[in-house]
């Protein structure tokens, strides 16, 4: 059964001509036509209703179907991190803390969907900006899951890594039978002119990658 999956870095619907537009978002996950779609840097209210959107329920609406929110910073004014939008009812969920010592908070969201081919897992994530910050984070997602390897797996999201023998992807890949597929290190950033490889989608061999778009 074909699956669409994407991973889109919304930059808190900032766009890059500097204005925040959920709109447009929407508009854009809509085109991708995706069954599941891992989001990151989203954001809304905290615990103190303000009047920043809340992107969390805005494009979960918008989407339509089943939602895993996965904040990796809340208080009092606001939260922000990945969010999961799927197609598909969600069987099993949790969000698992990728913090590393002072750095930046992450979170990974590890998900098992309800596909009409049967149980998919799906982790998604945003991972750090250092070399040895991703690296754990990849081992503790890997920890996580490793000895549940009978399910077709996708792990997607911004790696933020864009090294051609990525020590975090290479361990992530190892902890969880992943293959790196036929496409490998496809530019996705700056958007205007695509060098770096920091969003990436990897399975394992009970899925097989067709096509790629960025």
């Amino acid at each position: 059964m074909p699956i669409t999956v994407a991973t889109f870095n919304i930059h808190d619907a900032v766009g890059t001509d500097g204005v925040r537009d959920i709109a447009r978002i929407a508009r854009a996950i809509e085109e991708t036509s995706a069954d599941v779609v891992a989001l990151q840097e989203v954001s809304g209210p905290g615990g103190v209703k303000g009047t920043r959107p809340d992107l969390f329920a805005v494009l979960s609406r918008s989407f339509g179907g089943y939602a895993v929110e996965g904040a990796a910073l809340l208080d009092p004014e606001r939260r922000y991190g990945n969010l999961l939008l799927s197609k598909w009812p969600v069987i099993d969920q949790r969000v698992a803390d990728l913090t590393y010592g002072s750095r930046e908070p992450r979170t990974a969201i590890v998900a098992t969907l309800a596909s009409p081919a049967g149980p998919l897992r799906i982790i998604a994530s945003h991972f750090g900006l250092k070399l040895g910050e991703r690296w754990r984070q990849a081992g503790t997602i890997g920890g996580l899951v490793g000895t549940e390897r009978a399910l077709p797996t996708i792990v997607l999201g911004d790696f933020n890594d864009w090294l051609p023998f990525s020590p975090a992807v290479r361990r992530l890949c190892r902890a969880l039978d992943l293959l790196p597929g036929p496409f490998k290190r496809v530019p996705t950033f700056p958007s205007r002119l695509p060098l770096l490889a920091l969003d990436r989608i990897l399975t394992n061999g009970l899925i097989i990658p067709r096509t790629l778009e960025v």
